[in-house]
């Protein structure tokens, strides 16, 4: 999510000359200068009583008897037991959802951070449809609607059908698309809330089955980006604990801060005024080719059993962990919730190692304290993070703040992290359909047949334009608990955002979560972080001035860092960085390998230094 705040909504509709450097620096410095002092002139308000906003939550489970003679999860469903698909793969994660939506009987629940209006957002919102006809009851509740012409999209959502039904989550200035100025006025009244976002993600056919993690919906999340792809995970669960997601999804769709869309007031002046688009045929949801395979798969009994359900892992104990709405009571930028709390005293529990993917690595000082006392207590406990480079991630200020600590997560908390490269050796692997959808995206934009054939040199070309991204939020813990959820490590997610999260008790899903991360952690997929090597004299000296030069206010000029990105030489073992054979092995790449000197690296550096003011909202 990273720097959701001040930069996102007051950027909005700001178009700076792309050439323009220091236009845009300047602007961006202000946007976070004056997130700030907002944030000075709120944080000491104190506590106050926000009960009124909690309303009586509606039952919303499906207490009738439901079989599904077209879909192989019945059996599963059936059964009555805990069954787990992790889903890695975007494709799986899209066609798992169409399939469900077509299978589902009484009730649709779905919550999201974000939607968008692009091809994956319309294909889904078409189907939802196509259930809302056949009789089920189809309830969604979206923080952000990402594009501007989501506005009509909303509209034509609003009023598509009876059973449809949109709410938004604490919309701002009570519209969708709304002004600088407006939201300058928002924040300036109630900062705190207007910064409390939904990040959850939940998916709910018929009180019976459920996917949660970190997936939205937009192109990105189900591999066909044009650009960017998200490496993501989610986790398909059937049995009792599906119960409490839905009860969690009620206590969201009773909140008073749960609009609904209709209501909104650019929202309803376009539905007043009939202004908006119609989607009145499939054609029309302007999907293209995009999904032809998906589909027919979608539908094909034997296709989901053998991808799914065939592969499914019964596991004994399992438990959905959720913030409730609003988060905390606090309005300073601190508080924490349940997530939170509950992922500190897991992890807490470690003995041997703790394996972590997460877009973002920023810790605040509840995150800080808990893993030192973490580390003291057992200094050889492994924990091994797998992140974003700065080449591959999509919130260029939370890499900043990472960045920041580098030295204390290394030095201090002996962290092992790896860095995914924008493009990993193993890509086709992550991303099966990277190969076709490069060829997809080039053959559109040049308005060229499907099958053209392409020139080779033109077509690796379009390749290297297509990067991915980790989009992830995992935990596994000594090998036998896994945490699969929609929280980011940042203190917006420990302290703003709500989040949620399946645990899962079971050593085969553990194994294959740790697995998919360990292939994108190898050396080909990632770079490793590491204490720059030493030169004696030299690096004390330095060293010192360095910490000296950390203080000078506005630019951070210091070249030398401690840490460096190293890449693995050929036909040398992987050790860790505090290993004795690691320069002998590893050789430094820099601190930001792929990325030339640019606005990125300039806004990096001067983050870095005004971490320490803004690190609560990133």
């Amino acid at each position: 999510m990273g720097l959701m705040n001040i930069k996102k909504y007051v950027g909005e509709g700001f178009k700076p000359s792309r050439n323009n450097l220091l236009y845009k620096l300047i602007f961006r410095t202000l946007c976070v200068f004056s997130g700030c002092l907002i944030l000075t002139s709120c944080i000491h308000l104190g506590i106050f009583d926000r009960s009124y906003m909690y309303g009586q939550s509606q039952d919303l489970h499906v207490t009738e008897e439901i079989e599904y003679p077209d879909s192989p999860f019945g059996e599963l469903v059936k059964d009555g037991g805990h069954f787990i698909n992790v889903l890695d793969v975007g494709n799986d994660a899209l066609l798992s959802r169409i399939h469900l939506i077509r299978a589902a009987k009484k009730a649709i629940y779905i919550q999201t951070f974000i939607w968008t209006n692009d091809e994956s957002g319309r294909y889904v919102v078409y189907e939802l449809i196509e259930a809302a006809k056949r009789g089920v009851k189809v309830k969604i509740i979206v923080d952000q609607w990402r594009k501007m012409k989501d506005l009509s999209l909303v509209a034509f959502m609003s009023t598509a059908h009876s059973n449809l039904e949109i709410k938004n989550y604490n919309p701002s200035a009570a519209q969708i698309n709304f002004s600088a100025l407006k939201l300058i006025g928002d924040l300036a009244l109630r900062f705190k809330q207007v910064n409390q976002r939904m990040h959850n993600k939940t998916f709910i056919i018929d009180d019976r089955i459920a996917i949660t993690g970190g997936r939205n919906y937009e192109n990105d999340y189900y591999d066909r980006g044009i650009t960017r792809n998200f490496k993501d995970r989610d986790v398909i669960v059937t049995g009792p604990v599906v119960k409490d997601i839905t009860d969690s999804f009620a206590k969201y769709w009773s909140f008073k801060l749960s609009v609904l869309s209709r209501d909104l007031i650019d929202v309803g002046n376009l539905i007043r005024k009939d202004k908006f688009k119609k989607f009145n045929t499939k054609d029309s949801f302007a999907v293209g080719d995009l999904f032809d395979e998906l589909d027919h798969n979608a539908s094909d009994y034997e296709y989901i059993k053998n991808t799914f359900t065939d592969k499914a892992i019964g596991v004994d104990k399992v438990e959905f962990i959720a913030d409730m709405p609003g988060k905390n009571n606090s309005l300073s930028m601190n508080g924490g919730g349940v997530a939170v709390a509950d992922l500190m005293r897991i992890l807490s529990q470690a003995q041997k190692s703790i394996v972590v993917q997460t877009p973002y690595l920023v810790l605040d000082q509840m995150s800080m304290r808990v893993v030192k006392k973490l580390r003291r207590k057992n200094p050889d406990l492994d924990i091994i993070i797998s992140s974003n480079s700065l080449a591959a991630t999509d919130s260029i200020y939370a890499y900043a703040f990472s960045y920041k600590q580098k030295k204390m997560f290394v030095k201090n908390l002996k962290f092992r992290i790896f860095e995914l490269k924008p493009i990993p050796a193993d890509i086709s692997k992550m991303m099966p359909r990277y190969l076709s959808a490069s060829k997809d995206s080039l053959t559109s934009e040049n308005n060229l047949p499907a099958n053209s054939v392409l020139e080779e040199d033109v077509f690796l070309e379009e390749q290297r334009k297509k990067h991915i991204c980790i989009h992830a939020k995992t935990f596994v813990i000594d090998d036998e608990i896994v945490w699969i959820g929609s929280f980011n490590v940042d203190p917006r997610s420990a302290h703003l955002n709500t989040e949620v999260g399946l645990v899962i008790w079971n050593q085969e899903v553990a194994a294959a979560v740790k697995g998919n991360i360990f292939r994108d952690v190898a050396a080909q997929n990632s770079w490793t972080i590491g204490k720059r090597k030493e030169i004696p004299v030299v690096s004390l000296f330095l060293g010192i001035l360095a910490n000296t030069l950390k203080y000078v206010p506005f630019v951070d000029i210091w070249p030398f860092r401690y840490t460096s990105s190293f890449q693995l030489k050929e036909n040398k073992d992987p050790v860790p960085f505090y290993h004795e054979a690691f320069y002998e092995n590893y050789t430094s790449v820099g601190s930001f390998p792929q990325v030339s000197l640019s606005l990125k690296e300039i806004q990096i550096r001067l983050l870095k230094v005004f971490g320490g003011i803004v690190t609560p909202i990133i």
